[in-house]
């Protein structure tokens, strides 16, 4: 091979990685530039909040139906009581115990 190919082949390779990275670039520009309009019509128009269903205001029959089937002194429903939950403001009680007793069902199905 002479000096002059591998120079073409080069320059040729050094422009096709320079159009392969322009490229790329203007598609994630243009990707931002999307993204920041989409934000400014949501904020313009900002659609209705659903209000919570009557299912998640009431505590669930089925979180004491599983509280009752657990075996064991941990899975107690004393202990799954929203009472001794360490639960952080917002966080309903009986989120955490419906948690607590299918982390403890899984582990007493995976044994």
């Amino acid at each position: 091979m002479d000096s002059e190919s591998v120079a073409n082949l080069l320059i040729e390779a050094g422009s096709l990685m320079l159009i392969g990275m322009v490229f790329v670039f203007s598609f994630l520009g243009l990707l931002i530039v999307g993204i920041h309009l989409i934000a400014r019509f949501c904020e313009a128009f900002p659609g209705e909040t659903p209000e919570p269903s009557a299912s998640l205001k009431e505590p669930s029959a089925n979180l004491k139906d599983l509280s009752a089937n657990l075996k064991g002194p941990s899975a107690t429903s004393a202990n799954l009581s929203p009472s001794n939950q360490a639960v952080q403001p917002g966080i309903d009680g009986s989120v955490v115990a419906a948690i607590s007793a299918a982390i403890h069902t899984h582990r007493q199905n995976s044994k």
